[in-house]
């Protein structure tokens, strides 16, 4: 093994307290709570009967498409006036410097995991996970989790519970109290001090599915078992997926939203979000470009959450088809951009029906929750942020679009 150079402590504390930094970018429990990673050999297997996701890892490959992240192809730029292609092929080139910066990053997070002692990753591994793993299929797929491609099957089964997988700033909190308010449908959401398996106000269960801890306690009481909750949310779709069983399968639906979109409505909303615990008042001294540029953004957040991979490991055309792959097989999505479209797709696919007529119209035409006005992107859309955001989550943009493809065709399955 090579010997770690020489160093002055307060030169080698340095790395260390990076990493701590990255793991307060996500907070531990709120409305807005982001844990997307698995690294194998460390988390305690909740399922040791089962072959489960501790075991997966995907394999190596390189995705060098770099019209993915330019968002254009080939066939499209040719076309374009010779002023437009020359602007395409300069956007391109600033992609890959920007990737390439991202890759010296990643490779000087790897040198820093070696200071790091076991307990320390594991502890930083369950932050980034929420500690629970479903067990899988033959395809590793989660096993307990109802497949929604399979249209000539009748998917109504009454034991059956809801899954939303919230992606941060994605309507998830309008969506959350439509389903309580709109369809009476019961859910868990810690709102006293302690979590207990007692209703803290109508249809909210007084207990938690946003953090390592409260995820553990609900496996523990068998949160699915209990006839008092008909949705799970959580944002960590592995362990969030963990809860159910043989008994109680879920049903999975998502709200997919622009990945720059996303990006910069967190950092905006946690820079001045002093109720929640994921608030970070030093975000205030920066710019949304700088925390872009800086080691407290985490890139492609949905395709590590769906693979269960590290942040500081490098994303290959692997994960990104095991991604696409989960996202057919299990996830009903919606787009936060066709609200409106995505609720009609939901109450046909759920058979939900309103308490009241056109509540959730009210909610999210008039009334959306949570929602945080901000500025602008500097440069807008085509800009250098922009870019520089595009290119450290190319493969979460690949997903965006493929999300979109899948949205159509629900509508055809779903028809208006």
């Amino acid at each position: 093994m090579r010997a770690a150079p020489t160093r002055p402590i307060a030169a080698a504390l340095l790395p260390f307290l990076g990493l701590l930094a990255i793991a307060s970018f996500y907070p531990a429990e709120d409305d807005e709570t982001i844990m997307p990673w698995i690294d194998e050999g460390i988390i305690e297997r909740h399922h040791p009967t089962y072959y489960n996701y501790y075991h997966y890892r995907v394999g190596g490959g390189e995705y060098d498409d770099d019209r993915a992240a330019a968002g254009r192809s080939e066939n499209e730029t040719a076309s374009w006036p010779s002023s437009h292609r020359e602007q395409s092929h300069r956007s391109r080139e600033e992609v890959r410097r920007l990737q390439f910066v991202a890759e010296r990053r990643r490779l000087q997070k790897l040198e820093d995991m070696n200071i790091m002692d076991d307990e320390t990753k594991r502890k930083h591994t369950k932050n980034f996970l929420g500690g629970l793993f479903p067990p899988v299929d033959k395809d590793m797929l989660p096993l307990y989790l109802r497949d929604t491609s399979d249209a000539g099957t009748d998917l109504s089964n009454p034991l059956d519970l809801v899954y939303f997988w919230h992606i941060p700033k994605a309507s998830g909190s309008t969506m959350k109290n439509i389903m309580n308010y709109c369809f009476g449908l019961r859910r868990a959401e810690r709102v006293k001090d302690i979590a207990s398996m007692e209703y803290a106000r109508e249809n909210i269960l007084n207990m938690d599915t946003s953090s390592p801890e409260g995820l553990s306690f609900s496996f523990q009481k068998h949160i699915v078992n209990s006839n008092k909750v008909d949705v799970i949310v959580s944002n960590y779709f592995l362990s969030g997926a963990a809860l159910f069983n043989d008994l109680h399968y879920g049903r999975t639906f998502a709200i997919l939203r622009h990945p720059v979109d996303v990006a910069l409505s967190l950092f905006h909303y946690r820079k001045m979000a002093t109720w929640e615990r994921s608030y970070r008042k030093e975000w205030n001294k920066i710019t949304f470009r700088e925390y872009v540029d800086s080691d407290n953004y985490i890139d492609n957040w949905m395709v590590r959450q769906l693979t269960g991979t590290m942040p500081w490991v490098a994303l290959s055309t692997a994960h990104f088809d095991r991604a696409k792959l989960i996202m057919t097989r299990k996830i009903f999505v919606g787009v936060a951009e066709e609200m409106n479209e995505t609720m009609r797709q939901l109450k046909a696919h759920f058979r939900w029906v309103e308490k009241r007529p056109q509540c959730a119209y009210e909610f999210i035409n008039t009334k959306p929750t949570n929602a945080n006005g901000h500025p602008q992107l500097q440069g807008g859309k085509g800009g250098s942020t922009w870019h520089a955001v595009i290119a450290k989550d190319k493969w979460d943009m690949s997903l965006y679009h493929y999300g979109l493809e899948m949205f159509a065709q629900q509508r055809k399955r779903y028809p208006p």
